[in-house]
């Protein structure tokens, strides 16, 4: 779920200019108007058993005037909608390929990589990954040999038009798991997961989705394999197995998807505000479903009927629409859209009808009549209001909800987040309407405000109160927001007209929704566009806004005067909360509410773009080199540029990464370096938020020796953002005092908190801290920052622009002199000098110990059960070789780990492969989420390293022709072109900032690939295996409830095959388990220091501060014992981190990968010299 609601056209503004997915979606009903006209087309006979088919055309969509792709929408005679997007224009190329070209497969395509600027290296830039994974999946291509790097892969998406509003009520979360039923083979393909495993051999992706009112099924496959792909695809649409023995095993899917999202709080918040719907409209169920809605006391055999009982009755072809996407002309889309969708059975049952539901009666009254107190999983304080407001979607073309999401949202001057900032009540607001099905579907809208509280804001709630009730006020009261409006609606259009190519895997997936809530000329710019300014409309909504009925919600561990326990609990996520009637002060607040001088409207915007002139264009599109160049190289500095010539739009990236000797000389400089760049970023916000609004981005946040700053956006004033940046770097130690230092360091403390009870983050965080010779456990910085003093924090803010290396990057539509006036500029003011102490910015990676190596530790949440291992295998240093080498080692892996360890032996719903480059170390792990309630970490852990003992044996039993299939595969993948500006400066500035300098690194690997037999890859993984095996097991151990014993080895198997046979009841229970919210950890392993005072949850008199410092107490104890001793036949566990490293050799410092292989070739050079001389 996406939770950033405010400001909605921000986030979508930056997932445009990133050229990334836009990761919510908007799943709307209503009526649409189709204009359209009927035609017969012939089809061939082997397309279809009938000669003929009707087809009705509607309306071609309106377009971006930069969008050369062809549509065309039609709906078949089953009632099936599709739109199909043919893009017939070639990529450019890449530069870097060579000059052979196959006349194969012309017009095969590859997706593009679709990362956003923010590369490997955003939150670490020690660290890069390729992966394989069951659940994100790192997508190949088609096998023939093209090598024009303008590779693109077909997409296809199907929506239906059934969700979990529509589930009966004894089964909750039926929809979700008939989804997962679906890929359980066909009547034509009856093998389980046939169609997954066609799509990876293919070299491509699947996945599907359940919301409320919708379920989605998607994939991306190379083109070449398009039309067989849709037959193993439609062929689950036209006569799916679901067998009866195959339900255990996706019920189990299902739980564990479940316990994977138990512990977050933005899904726990949604059921329970689900919870109180009125009885009888549909959003009061569970949608996610678990074992216990969906097994107990639920007889299997009259729940497999119902199964297949509503998948024909609501996935007819009726109720689908149809998303398709390839670089193959229109007509041959068409065909293939008419050859495999035309005979999916149709009946005349419709969704059920939503608008019955009146949105007023949505929810019981103490909905708004309570003020509800949450217990949050996470160390956070928030207040949220949500309004019910009607259906938006038939506003979709005034859009004044996203309007007042925009202004309620608005962080810069007059803004109700300013004035809250400024006092250091709040460092964060979001506003507006989430775009999921429960907070927007055809019954209502939920409309909400989320502040994140400080400690101080949460002591002045009715403060932090009475100046939202006046900004939410002031809207009825100000007069016309015409100009306002306006102003937003040609950045809309601008971003519209400039519009990034996205990859058409994330394109199909969201246009699908649009072609079902959209009239079919409104589909590529419904979302997108302020098509009209309707005061009705704006009036409208306002007045629901100024109603006093809304839900009050403040979460918090601290308990609010008044409340003397959570003493209620929600029935499916066990989240703990406490009710009082709305108190007669607030209602006294909200009825005397008066305007306040410090709140007003958005003034005009400064940083709107009016100068859109394309440089390369304009300069006579002269030749350009392909890779970046190095314009400056000083002892303080280096700049590299390069000026777009294939993108052709008004954007820029600049990067800047401010390396610093601080940072790693201790954990305290650590975290007084997060420090610094929060209080940077805090002193600008309020007069950078324009920029964000007018289509600009930045981000500016700590990584390993320094801090890393990104700017993106259209290019004419993206230099005022970085002018500010370092302003606020020079100067925010004088605006610093206790209150400030108080409000961020328990603002970072929370942050730290929270990522550190995740268990996929701390086993991140582990690995690195082993791996890395200078590296800090978050742990540690988290300890540190009770220590900080403002002296401390205001010395190190004044020391670190002192001295410091930046590497910079400027690419896009600008120019050399431009480039070297921003970085010129920084310079200037910051006054840097060369770094002294160059040990501290070095990058070194010890080498691991021959044998195995592990370490061990309990999730810090002790009511999770989630269980984290990842076994990584250390090689040694990176070569193009041998980063090749492991890329298709795990191509080869990634289908039998999935079906090994996941679907067989079900130990988790996410497991995954991935390559791992450590500052130029270069290894691989395997990893899996499972859960303690299921099985051990132990048991897990045996079953990752059985596996990859068999890894040689996959490969040597693998046929010659399978191993061409993937290795071409694989070639294709790196030949897939960047499909927008940002992943191109992506992996340009993974280069620098790593300083292996090989902007052409995707040819030297296709090169090195396109001669690698398979002979070689075998010998590589035995020498790793027998001479060079180099192990690091890290296992984050989740919990059990106290009086669960430990589950046998397979025993978890044992009870779904005893389900299966209908056997054994007491097993089966055994084998369900789970804990409650209540239950006490596990107390194994000598771990009895981790014994918390039982009566502490019962004692709601301790002050907050009191409750304050006994929650970091109590983080720091269990960190004091967190790492485990080990268990029966595993080798001594590390103890002590530091410890462990003092014996270990340390990588020497490498030289680039780009001097290497220079080195090389002057070595042949001489070498060939000296032989002519002979």
């Amino acid at each position: 779920m996406c939770w950033q609601r405010h400001s909605r056209h921000l986030v979508r503004q930056l997932f445009a200019a990133t050229g990334s997915k836009f990761p919510t979606k908007q799943r709307r009903s209503g009526c649409i108007t189709e204009f359209y006209s009927v035609r017969t087309i012939n089809t061939r006979s082997s397309d279809r058993k009938m000669t003929t088919e009707q087809v009705t055309y509607l309306d071609i969509p309106d377009k971006s005037e930069t969008d050369k792709k062809v549509y065309k929408t039609l709906r078949l005679a089953n009632g099936l909608h599709a739109l199909i997007i043919s893009d017939p224009s070639p990529m450019p190329h890449d530069g870097f390929t060579s000059s052979e070209s196959s006349t194969e497969d012309k017009s095969a395509e590859g997706e593009g990589d679709g990362e956003e600027f923010s590369s490997s290296s955003n939150a670490s830039s020690s660290e890069s990954s390729t992966s394989t994974s069951s659940s994100t999946n790192s997508a190949g291509s088609s096998d023939s040999d093209s090598e024009e790097g303008d590779e693109k892969l077909a997409a296809c998406a199907l929506m239906i038009d059934y969700g979990s509003f529509a589930e009966p009520s004894k089964y909750q979360g039926l929809a979700h798991f008939l989804e997962h039923m679906i890929f359980m083979g066909s009547e034509k393909y009856p093998e389980e997961n046939i169609f997954d495993a066609h799509i990876k051999k293919c070299g491509g992706f699947s996945n599907a989705s359940t919301d409320c009112e919708d379920t989605v099924f998607y994939f991306e496959v190379a083109e070449k394999h398009l039309d067989s792909s849709l037959d193993y695809f439609t062929a689950l649409m036209k006569a799916p197995l679901m067998k009866q023995e195959a339900m255990q095993r996706e019920r189990s899917a299902v739980d564990s998807e479940f316990q994977q999202i138990q512990q977050d709080d933005e899904t726990r918040r949604d059921q329970l505000l689900a919870s109180l719907a009125t009885e009888g409209f549909p959003h009061g169920t569970f949608a996610w479903g678990n074992m216990k809605s969906l097994k107990e006391n639920v007889d299997d055999g009259e729940l497999h009927k119902l199964l297949h009982e509503i998948r024909r009755e609501h996935y007819g072809a009726n109720r689908m629409y149809v998303c398709m996407q390839a670089r193959l002309p229109i007509e041959e889309l068409e065909s293939l859209v008419v050859r495999h969708f035309a005979e999916i059975p149709h009946n005349e049952i419709r969704a059920p009808d939503l608008s019955k539901f009146d949105y007023r009666q949505a929810f019981r009254p103490e909905f708004h009549e309570q003020v509800y107190f949450v217990k949050p999983v996470e160390n956070e304080c928030k207040l949220e209001l949500t309004w019910v407001l009607p259906e938006v979607q038939q506003y979709y073309r005034s859009k004044p909800d996203q309007f007042l999401s925009y202004l309620l949202g608005y962080e810069g001057r007059g803004s109700l987040c300013a004035y809250l900032r400024r006092r250091l009540w709040a460092l964060q607001l979001i506003a507006g309407i989430d775009e999921n099905g429960f907070d927007k579907n055809s019954m209502f809208a939920l409309f909400n405000v989320c502040i994140y509280l400080t400690e101080e804001g949460f002591r002045h709630l009715d403060e932090v109160l009475a100046a939202t009730f006046a900004y939410v006020k002031l809207f009825s009261n100000c007069g016309s927001m015409k100009a306002v409006y306006e102003e937003q609606q040609r950045i809309e259009e601008t971003g519209f007209r400039f519009q990034a190519q996205r990859p058409a895997f994330d394109n199909v997936q969201d246009l699908v929704f649009n072609t079902k809530y959209f009239p079919p000329k409104d589909i590529l710019t419904g979302k997108e566009l302020y098509y009209e300014y309707n005061e009705q409309h704006l009036t409208e909504l306002i007045a629901h806004l100024n109603e006093f009925k809304f839900n009050l919600m403040v979460t918090s561990r601290d308990k609010y005067e008044g409340v003397a326990a959570y003493d209620k609990q929600e029935q499916w996520f066990g989240t703990e909360y406490a009710t009082i009637p709305m108190p007669d002060k607030w209602k006294k607040l909200w009825e005397e509410s008066k305007p306040l001088e410090e709140l007003f409207l958005p003034e005009p915007n400064r940083f709107v773009t009016n100068d859109f002139t394309l440089f390369w264009s304009s300069f006579g599109k002269q030749e350009l080199p392909a890779a970046p160049k190095k314009l400056l190289k000083t002892d303080t500095s280096e700049l590299w540029f390069r000026q777009d010539d294939k993108f052709e739009l008004p954007e820029a990236h600049m990067a800047f990464y401010f390396i610093s000797p601080l940072q790693r000389q201790s954990a305290k400089n650590d975290a007084m370096c997060t420090l610094y760049q929060e209080l940077v970023k805090f002193q600008v916000c309020e007069e950078l938020y324009p920029a964000l609004s007018a289509g600009l981005n930045y981000s500016f946040y700590a990584i390993e020796k320094g801090l890393l700053l990104k700017v993106s956006g259209y290019n004419e004033k993206l230099h005022l953002i970085v002018e500010a940046i370092a302003e606020g770097m020079l100067h925010v130690a004088e605006t610093l005092d206790e209150k400030m230092l108080d409000a961020f360091r328990t603002n970072q403390r929370k942050i730290y908190f929270n990522t550190l009870i995740k268990p996929k983050h701390l086993n991140r965080d582990v690995r690195l801290c082993v791996l890395e010779q200078i590296r800090w456990l978050m742990i540690d910085k988290y300890k540190c920052l009770n220590e900080i003093t403002l002296e401390e924090l205001r010395d190190f803010a004044r020391q670190f622009p002192k001295e410091l290396y930046i590497q910079a990057l400027i690419q896009g539509n600008y120019t050399e002199e431009s480039a070297h006036n921003v970085l010129n500029t920084v310079l200037s003011r910051l006054n840097c000098q060369a770094i002294k102490e160059r040990r501290f910015v070095e990058d070194r990676t010890v080498q691991l110990p021959l044998g195995t190596n592990v370490i061990r530790c309990h999730a810090l949440n002790e009511q999770d059960t989630n269980t984290v291992i990842t076994n990584f295998y250390q090689i040694g240093p990176n070569t193009v070789r041998v980063e090749s080498i492991l890329d298709l080692m795990m191509m080869f892996v990634d289908e039998p780990l999935f079906d090994q360890l996941r679907t067989k032996e079900q130990l988790g719903y996410h497991v995954g492969a991935t390559v791992r480059i450590n500052y130029g170390i270069a290894g691989y792990s395997i990893m899996v989420n499972s859960q303690e309630t299921k099985t051990t970490a132990h048991y897990a852990e045996g079953r990752i390293e059985a596996f990859r003992t068999k890894m040689l044996q996959i490969l040597r039993q693998m046929p010659q022709d399978d191993y061409d299939h993937t290795r071409d595969s694989l070639i294709k993948l790196k030949l897939v072109a960047d499909m927008a500006l940002s992943t191109e400066v992506a992996r340009n500035w993974d280069e620098i900032i790593n300083e292996d300098y090989l902007f052409d690194r995707r040819r030297r690997q296709v090169e090195v690939l396109r001669t690698l037999q398979k002979s070689e890859i075998i010998d590589f993984l035995l020498e790793a295996d027998t001479n060079n095996l180099r192990k690091l097991s890290v296992q984050v151990i989740g919990h059990r409830p106290a009086d669960m014993p430990e589950p046998l080895p397979g025993s978890h198997l044992a009870c779904n095959a005893a389900d299966e046979e209908e056997e054994d009841d007491n097993d089966v229970a055994a084998c369900d388990a789970k804990g409650s919210g209540g239950d006490k950890p596990d107390q194994a392993e000598g771990d009895d220091e981790m014994d918390e005072d039982e009566d502490e949850e019962e004692d709601g008199e301790e002050d907050q501060a009191d409750d304050e410092e006994a929650l970091f107490a109590a983080l720091q104890n269990k960190l004091n014992i967190v790492f485990l001793p080990n268990v029966v036949d595993q080798p001594d566990a590390i103890m002590d981190i530091n410890e462990f490293k003092k014996t270990l050799e340390v990588y020497p410092k490498r030289k680039s990968q780009l001097a290497e292989e220079e080195d090389d070739q002057a070595r042949v050079a001489r070498i060939e010299d000296a032989l002519g001389s002979a």
